[in-house]
């Protein structure tokens, strides 16, 4: 009996031993679960910018300290096929920039994803983005564009990295001045006519930044011209800001057909009030004052003008 006492009792003290070690171990895994999840949800930004010069074929854009005198300019992406090989992309960077002109333009109105397919808000999306850690990878659903952040290989090209961290940079400074006031303005046109708030209240508004020697400035002309022919009845008024001086612009227009009216000398309002960091850039502002998209090239204001009006 009195050995059976001492037993008893071991197996009672073992049996509470495991009971509340199991209890700790599982506490401490939700623990653990825990600490990882909000790991996960933190990051942060990077303001690196990639600089780079301006090709005679394909402007690309550069950064304010390495930009020419006159400005960087960007290049225009086009519509492109949404099935690709992710390794292929990043197994050079000639590779990665072919993919990015046909398929990727962060200031598009688009659906944010993360690496798991969950949709997310833009400004983090962007964010992560400017890490350096991730790609932008396009697809489409119900006929609507996404990106989805993918891991960056370790052995892709060190450029991939600092070209996408350029873009988002970028792309996230104008994101965030979107939803602000367009900043005051009185400007006087080539022709004499002013266009101001009084001017332009109740109307859509829509700015193009350029400058005379921009080579894809230029060449977006045409259609900028065709969109001031389809929305000619439409309450929307396009206005063109640039760094020329009156006479060079007068002397160049008379070479180059343009329908917006031009204002000359705007170098200053462009990069300090509207924070411009690439040419061309476009901004739409709606009827109450309010920049609702900044967007780099005519292929883009397109479609965000057919989404905003409808046609």
């Amino acid at each position: 009996m009195r050995d059976i006492i001492p037993t008893l009792l071991s197996i009672g003290v073992g049996f509470a031993i495991s009971f509340f070690g199991l209890d700790f171990y599982s506490d401490s895994l939700k623990n653990e679960n825990k600490i990882i999840a909000q790991s996960n949800e933190v990051t942060a930004p990077i303001e690196t910018v990639e600089t780079s010069s301006k090709e005679e074929a394909l402007p690309k854009p550069v950064s304010e300290n390495d930009m020419p005198k006159e400005a960087m300019t960007a290049e225009e992406p086009s519509t492109g096929a949404t099935s690709i090989d992710v390794e292929d992309i990043q197994k050079s960077f000639d590779n990665w920039e072919a993919y990015t002109k046909e398929n990727i333009d962060l200031m598009a109105t688009f659906t944010p994803l993360d690496n798991e397919g969950t949709a997310m808000e833009k400004g983090i999306f962007l964010t992560l983005l400017r890490t350096g850690a991730y790609i932008p990878i396009k697809s489409e659903k119900d006929g609507k564009l996404q990106y989805q952040l993918t891991n960056i290989d370790e052995s892709a090209d060190e450029k991939i990295k600092k070209s996408i961290v350029s873009k988002a940079s970028i792309a996230h400074q104008y994101f965030k001045m979107e939803g602000k006031k367009l900043p005051n303005y009185n400007f006087v046109d080539l022709k004499g006519k002013a266009h101001n708030k009084a001017d332009t209240k109740g109307k859509l508004l829509v700015l193009k930044c350029w400058f005379i020697t921009c080579k894809v400035c230029v060449e977006e002309f045409p259609e900028l011209n065709e969109l001031v022919d389809k929305y000619k009845d439409d309450k929307i008024e396009f206005v063109s800001l640039a760094f020329d001086k009156k006479n060079e612009l007068v002397e160049f227009l008379e070479t180059k057909e343009f329908k917006y009216p031009t204002i000359p000398e705007q170098k200053d309002y462009m990069a300090k009030k509207l924070k411009v960091k690439q040419y061309p850039t476009h901004l739409i502002v709606d009827a109450n004052g309010v920049i609702i998209k900044m967007v780099s090239n005519v292929k883009t204001l397109t479609s965000e003008l057919k989404r905003i009006m409808g046609k």
